[in-house]
């Protein structure tokens, strides 16, 4: 039974199923009385429930370590999300040119025929799962493609399959099988630096700081840490917007606008953040808004609360379209903004020009059952059955 406003508010828990029903609704009761409440869950922490907190804290890097970016921890390094100036500097620096809308350009080929691929599976059916049967492969296969970008065909699609494998179980296993891919292509790039054309994977190994070479610890956080924050967040945003496509009319004229969403498309991004919260600690005794907090406590920034702050957005729980201006914190906000949020824009424009290529009139399928995911992921189902006509 899922627990009531003031239950959650006694003791907030992020991970608790029980609490996922009601626990916007919780942050919007405490934003009136008490904006950072304070819980003993998973050893304690204070959640930010305000727009204007979330920015602060994450602009104040120096005041709040991202050095355990995971209320609950992470128990492989994730870089550079967990990794505080000056080093965070680095390793942006060595990642930062292969996530520019240019240098993403070049796969959009790519992209096109693995969503018309994944399209093709289902759409003779009228109706499908749009996780597992188009957001999975999608942006599986998407990611692989950056992130192993090499001629060896066979150890691409080896990652696209151990990506898909873990997009769907989220298993440790699934996640050593794509550490274990990464050091196999880390090797055949060290191999041979200097041939072909640029890629993460080439510039991970010859790339240095201070003098020094990456560590074998250092090229594998980062490569973990372009799935971790792939996989998921881009499945989330596919299905969520899929999900107003097949419950308001409003939506399909809108996506079938060639290049002309994109301000819809951040409204879509700030009424259900995928990345819900991230965690911070405090590194001296110091003050959120009028709440005190010591050396050494941990934050909890709420993004999906934040996005929902009456203070700073008119009607925030409900999808409008014509807000002048959507300045959301679901790609994160200050030095730790999303790596990768170029290529999230350009994924989900060509998803759904592509879906709506083949496909008309959504709606979810009789019975369908909406689950809402657990953990990271506030706004993302675990399966969305829909029905469609063809074009």
């Amino acid at each position: 039974m899922a627990k009531s406003v003031e239950e959650i508010l006694a003791n907030v828990d992020l991970y608790a199923e029980d609490q996922r029903e009601n626990l916007l609704a919780a942050a919007a009761a405490a934003r009136s009385g008490c904006p950072v409440p304070h819980t003993v869950a998973d050893g304690g922490y204070h959640l930010l429930t305000r727009y204007e907190d979330v920015r602060a804290v994450c602009a104040a890097p120096e005041l709040f370590s991202s050095a355990q970016p995971a209320i609950r921890g992470v128990p492989v390094r994730v870089i550079p999300i967990d990794t505080d100036p000056p080093d965070h500097r680095e390793y942006r620096r060595i990642l930062n040119p292969f996530f520019t809308r240019a240098a993403l350009a070049r796969y959009e080929p790519q992209l096109r025929e693995l969503a018309r691929t994944a399209i093709e599976s289902f759409v003779d059916r009228g109706a499908c799962d749009i996780v597992s049967d188009f957001a999975i492969p999608f942006s599986a296969g998407s990611l692989a493609r950056i992130v192993f970008a090499t001629d060896n065909r066979d150890l691409v699609d080896r990652g696209v399959a151990a990506a898909k494998d873990a997009a769907v179980t989220s298993s440790p296993e699934a996640f050593q099988t794509l550490a274990g891919l990464a050091m196999e292509a880390l090797a055949e790039a060290e191999a041979r630096p200097d041939d072909g054309e640029d890629s993460v994977l080439r510039a991970l190994v010859t790339a240095t700081i201070d003098g020094r070479a990456l560590t074998l610890e250092e090229r594998l956080g980062m490569v973990t840490t372009l799935f971790l924050g792939g996989l998921d967040t881009t499945r989330g945003v596919i299905a969520n917007i899929a999900y107003h496509l097949a419950t308001r009319d409003d939506v399909e004229p809108i996506l079938r606008d060639p290049g002309g969403w994109q301000r819809e498309l951040e409204e879509f991004l700030r009424l259900e953040a995928t990345v819900a919260f991230m965690a911070r600690t405090a590194t001296q005794d110091t003050e959120i808004g009028d709440t005190p907090v010591k050396a050494g406590e941990r934050v909890a920034v709420f993004f999906a609360a934040a996005n929902r702050d009456p203070a700073r957005f008119e009607r925030p729980d409900e999808l409008v379209f014509d807000r002048p201006n959507v300045p959301h914190v679901s790609f994160g906000f200050g030095i730790h903004r999303c790596l990768g949020l170029h290529f999230a824009r350009i994924q989900l424009a060509v998803a759904f020009e592509e879906l709506l290529a083949r496909t008309t009139r959504f709606r979810l399928a009789p019975g369908a059952e909406i689950r809402r995911q657990v953990g990271l992921s506030l706004g993302s189902p675990y399966r969305l059955d829909v029905t469609f006509d063809r074009v």
